[in-house]
Parts: C-alpha cells; sequence; structure tokens
C-alpha cells in the first residue's frame, strides 16, 4: 500500500524523535515484556481454557529510564498486561476455549485465533465493553500469529496505541520431543504527526529494543530452535551471526508449511515477510557473543529509539555527517551468549597470511557529492594513498582451511568496524562492537588512525559479503563493503564472475533524482562477457543497507534460466540445485550462485532495481563466441 511505502521512505531519512511523546492515561496499568517462554491458560484434560482481556497499558519499550508510552495490550484475565500477548502453546488435537473481553469504548478486530482456516474466515468484532466466545480444535501443527487491531482497520494500519496487540500459538506435535526452541515477536511503535515534525518510531523484539532485548544462553553444541513472528507489516531480512540454520517452516494465514527434509538449505539471512512466521534450527558449535538481528540498517540505528542517541543527535542526523560520533545499535536484535564446552581449544593460527585492508575516505567520489567511505587493500609493500578507496570493496580472496591475519587500518576521522558476514569464525573478530567475544575478552570498534587484526580460519568455500558493523547506514550507504570469496583452489576468472549490488550514497544527506546505489561500484556498470557452451558461475552479492533487490537475466523479450548453485556461501542441496528462471529477490547480506551457460552469441541484461519503487541499474552482459575473446 502507498502508506507502508511513505513510511519505509520515511524510516530512511528519519531524524531522532526530539518532541513530547504521547503519555499513557492516568492510572493503566504498567505492561511486562514477556519472553514467551510461559504458556497462558488453564488445561484440563484436551481443553485449554483462556480469559483473553484487551487493556489500556503504559509501557516502557527500551530501559526503565527510557520514555513510557499509552498502548493497547492483551492480558491474561487477573495477570499482567503483556508484550508481547499471552502464549497459547498446546499439542495437535488441543479444545480452545477462549473468552475475550474488551472492557474500553473502542471497538476491535481480533485475527488468528483460528489457524488453519481460510483468510478472512478467522476475524472477530469484539465491540467496546462486550465478551465474546472462541470455541475450536487446534489442528495445525506449527507457528501463529494472533492479533487485533481497531474495529475498521486492518494488519497494516496498526501503528502506536494498537501495534502491540500480539501473540503467539505454538502447536506441537502430539507425543514427539522437541528440541529448546525461543519465540521472537518483531514489532514496532510508529507514532506520526500531522503537523509536520518528524515521528517517533521504535523497533523491538519481544517487547524491547536493543539492548534492553533478552539475552539467551546456550551452551556450545546445544541444538536449538528459532520461531521468529513477524508482527509488522514490512519484510525484515534477519541475519544469524556465527552459524547456519536450516529452514524448518513458513507460516502464513494461520497455515505453517513445514519444508523437507531434502529441501533444507543452509543458510544465515533470510527475509521474513510481513505477517508471517519463520522457524529455523541450527546447532551453537562455536563458542562466544553472537546476534539474530534484522539487516536492514534503519531497522537497528538510532532511528528506531525512543530515548534518542547517546551524544549531539543534530549532528548525526543534520545536513551532513561531519566529526567524531558515537553510535550504537538499536531496535531488532537478540545477544545470544554461547558457553564454551569443557574441550574447547581455540584454533591455531600459526601460519597464516597477512593482508592490509585500509579503511579511508575519498572526496567527492559518490554521485551525490558526498564522499565516498570504503576500503583500499595494500598489494606490495607500499600502503595505498590516503584518498583512494575502490567502489565496492576490493574482493578478497581466501582459501578454505587457510588461517589468515586482516590487519585492518582506519584512517577515517571515525571509528568503525567490519563484519565478515556469514563465515563460521570465532567470535571476537566478528566485528560487533562491545559485543563480539568471549569471556571477558571483547571486541571495541577500531577508533580513527588505530589498527586491529581480525584473525581466523574460514572453513567453507563460497561467496559472503564484507561490510561496517558500526553506524551502518552512513558507513555501507558510502560504500564501506565488498565481497569475499573463500575458494580451494585460484578463480577462473574469466568464468567466475562477481556482481555486487549496495550503496551509493547516504541518502540522509542529500536529495537528488538517482538511484542511491551501484552495481559494481557504478551506476553505469562495465558490461560482463560470457562466453558460448561454456558454464559460468554468477555471485550475486546484496548488500544494500536499506533496499530488498531483485536480480533478473533476460533479453528484450525473455527472462532467460539459470542452475541455482549456492546461498549464503553454503551448496545447495540436490533438490534444490536445479534450473529455473533466472529471478532471485535478495534482502541485504544475502549471496546467491548461479550457473549459466550460453548457448548462442548476443546481448543479454542483468536487471538490477528495488523490489520497492525505487531505483534500476542495468547490467549489460554481451555473450561471445570463444574465439571472440580477446
Amino acid at each position: 500500500p502507498a502508506f507502508l511505502l511513505a513510511v519505509f521512505h520515511a524510516q530512511l531519512v528519519a531524524p531522532l524523535p526530539r518532541v513530547p511523546l504521547p503519555r499513557p492515561a492516568a492510572g493503566a496499568v504498567r505492561a511486562v515484556v514477556h519472553e514467551n517462554t510461559r504458556p497462558a491458560g488453564v488445561r484440563s484434560g484436551t481443553t485449554l481454557s483462556l480469559k483473553l482481556d484487551i487493556v489500556t497499558a503504559a509501557w516502557k519499550p527500551e530501559g526503565d529510564d527510557d520514555p513510557e508510552v499509552p498502548i493497547f495490550a492483551f492480558a491474561e484475565r487477573g495477570g499482567s498486561a503483556l508484550v508481547p500477548g499471552p502464549l497459547i502453546r498446546v499439542p495437535r488435537g488441543t479444545e480452545l476455549h477462549v473468552t475475550l473481553r474488551n472492557p474500553g469504548d473502542s471497538a476491535f478486530t481480533v485475527s488468528g485465533l483460528r489457524p488453519g482456516m481460510a483468510s478472512g474466515t478467522d476475524t472477530i468484532t469484539l465491540a467496546a465493553r462486550s465478551t465474546r466466545e472462541v470455541r475450536y480444535r487446534l489442528d495445525q501443527v506449527g507457528t501463529h500469529l494472533y492479533f487485533a487491531a481497531f474495529a475498521g482497520s486492518g494488519f497494516e494500519d496498526r501503528l502506536w496505541l494498537d501495534s502491540q496487540l500480539n501473540g503467539v500459538i505454538v502447536v506441537d506435535p502430539p507425543g514427539r520431543a522437541t528440541m529448546a526452541d525461543h519465540i521472537f515477536v518483531l514489532s514496532e511503535w510508529f507514532h506520526p504527526y500531522d503537523d509536520g515534525r518528524p515521528f517517533e518510531v521504535v523497533s523491538l523484539i519481544n517487547g524491547k529494543g536493543w539492548p534492553h532485548t533478552q539475552r539467551l544462553d546456550l551452551m556450545q553444541g546445544d541444538s536449538t530452535r528459532f520461531r521468529i513472528v513477524n508482527a509488522l507489516p514490512l519484510h525484515h531480512p534477519m541475519h544469524l551471526h556465527g552459524f547456519y540454520y536450516r529452514l524448518e517452516s513458513h507460516g502464513r494465514e494461520g497455515v505453517d508449511v513445514p519444508v523437507p527434509l531434502g529441501q533444507q538449505f543452509l543458510s544465515n539471512t533470510d527475509v521474513v515477510k510481513p505477517g508471517s512466521t519463520t522457524t529455523l534450527s541450527f546447532v551453537a558449535n562455536t563458542p562466544g557473543n553472537w546476534l539474530l538481528h534484522c539487516h536492514f540498517a534503519f531497522h537497528v540505528d538510532e532511528a528506531v529509539t525512543l530515548s534518542g542517541s547517546p551524544k549531539d543527535s543534530a549532528a548525526m542526523h543534520g545536513p551532513a555527517h561531519v566529526g567524531p560520533r558515537e553510535h550504537g545499535m538499536r531496535g531488532l536484535a537478540v545477544g545470544i551468549r554461547v558457553r564454551p564446552s569443557p574441550t574447547y581449544v581455540e584454533p591455531s593460527l600459526e601460519n597464516a597470511r597477512t593482508l592490509r585492508l585500509f579503511v579511508q575516505k575519498e572526496p567527492g567520489r559518490l554521485v551525490t557529492g558526498a564522499p565516498a567511505i570504503g576500503f583500499a587493500l595494500q598489494r606490495g609493500d607500499s600502503a595505498p594513498p590516503r584518498t583512494r578507496v575502490s567502489l565496492p570493496g576490493p574482493v578478497l580472496e581466501l582459501r578454505r582451511g587457510q588461517p589468515v591475519r586482516i590487519v585492518v587500518k582506519n584512517n577515517l576521522e571515525e571509528p568503525t568496524s567490519i563484519h565478515w558476514h556469514g563465515l563460521e569464525i570465532e567470535s571476537f573478530p566478528d566485528g560487533v562492537p562491545q559485543w563480539s567475544g568471549l569471556g571477558n575478552r571483547i571486541y571495541q570498534q577500531v577508533a580513527p588512525n588505530d589498527s586491529f587484526v581480525a584473525a581466523f580460519i574460514p572453513p567453507r568455500s563460497g561467496t559472503f559479503p564484507y561490510h561496517s558493523h558500526l553506524d551502518d547506514r552512513h558507513q555501507m550507504s558510502s560504500g564501506m563493503y565488498g565481497a569475499l570469496l573463500v575458494t580451494d583452489a585460484p578463480r577462473d576468472t574469466l568464468h567466475d564472475h562477481v556482481i555486487i549490488a549496495g550503496g551509493g550514497g547516504p541518502e540522509v544527506e542529500k536529495k537528488i533524482e538517482s538511484p542511491y546505489a551501484l552495481v559494481n561500484g557504478r551506476r553505469t556498470p562495465r558490461p560482463l562477457h560470457l562466453t558460448v557452451g561454456e558454464t559460468h558461475r554468477l555471485r550475486i552479492v546484496s548488500i544494500h543497507p536499506d533496499w530488498r533487490i531483485a536480480f533478473s537475466m533476460r533479453t528484450d523479450s525473455t527472462v532467460l534460466r539459470w542452475r541455482a548453485i549456492a546461498k549464503d556461501g553454503a551448496d545447495l542441496p540436490v533438490a534444490l540445485a536445479t534450473e529455473r528462471p533466472a529471478y532471485v529477490e535478495m534482502g541485504p547480506g544475502e549471496t546467491a550462485d548461479f550457473e549459466v551457460i550460453p548457448r548462442a552469441p548476443g546481448r543479454w541484461r542483468m536487471e538490477v532495481k528495488s523490489v520497492e519503487s525505487g531505483w534500476y541499474i542495468p547490467l549489460d552482459v554481451i555473450v561471445e563466441r570463444a574465439t571472440a575473446r580477446p
């Protein structure tokens, strides 16, 4: 809808809130954050009875000393108002008896209390000062969302007062032991103003925004399941640091569809669709501190907090980014601590290969007129010029199983940090300031004119991004991203091609009629050359911090075909490594590898465009006979 697109664009350029917030009503009950660990209701045989109220509440979405705002919330009769609402968790076949009560003056519609029913048949109207009863049998195994909205509005219209009326239903298969799981509800409190004042917004997981979200405590080797419930009308590319997971199911509108075991591919970043659920599982096989977070930069920075930034918000989000600044993550992130097993031994980094990577600034490099912030790789004995960067960052080619020391030198006037996205490495070099590490050894950001050594052993061949993990929206949009390839042997660059789409200028700095994106570092990228009858590998990296991107290969008349071979650096299972139309949508942080064998010479085109209305960049593809190659 047009409204949602307007909200999306507003979030990209939002200044920090500095206007009075709405206040809770006098006497409003205090909402309690709920981590979805204790099922609600009373069991009697095969029946669960639950008395569910909608109440007016006061709620602190961040710290105890941060702002308190008004909301409606679900509450179990006689209990606290909960954000998110009470958890309904039962074995399949349970009869559910829900008594819904609305003691207030606003009417609501309640949806999702009949998982498995067709779309549109599960809506219950709850008039002001009324009570309704619902009885039905829970036969649909999986994870489901229930929610309420003001009567006359829908799921996508819930902004602030009714935004936290969300709850989860989990239906377990009967008689089967399940691994430990954690349920995460993504939500947002969004308050617009009609008089042109900046809107207020805070993004949340289980009712809190980072750094106040819950912390998970796991033991190395634990098998863990995450159930992610997106209670927002926005897409969220969720990224898990440190581990690959398997997608077990996708749910929407009361139906949770399991992924067959032979089609459960390894992944570390996937887009969770609006109003949907995703269930994934992984083994926490490396100790340390890790994150699960949304990879849209504007959902994990100072734009999504009601408490504001630590210092000088005007300097951070004014017409230009100048001078030293403090930044920290906010919003949609959860911390995961994995304790080492008694037999854990740090890997040996003897005989490590050394790379020297510089983070620096090149004045006027971007089309916006802003300086580029990016990377330069030392080649030979001399450091690169301090005022030059590579857009995108230089392709870093590592060998599987070979230790590497990447010496990062920060030549900026501001701190920075680098995340080696998707690599299964130790926690300390993972690149999240004040978080990555193990025990008392915690990583800090790289200060101006300082250095940091990221030392690790890449265990898997594949295609990965590397990028800033501090002040992400500014630094990544300015060019601080690149492709990292792990291979078993030297790469044949005539048949192995990298296509990387990323930022082309921070949108918060200067508005012009042009795309804030680059493909292979350019608005008009150099053509891609393929040869007839030969197999070519296309490594596609989507790393724009603010957009989902669609990639397609086509002629003027038709979409071509390619064979999928890898996702996020991991080879696809045989059942998915198939030929298909050459089209893929990807969120920030995702990579995908495809094979293509041209059958005749000609001119193709790879179209790279934002999925939402925004920008489009064509990449010409020239197919020649092998004898025509220079």
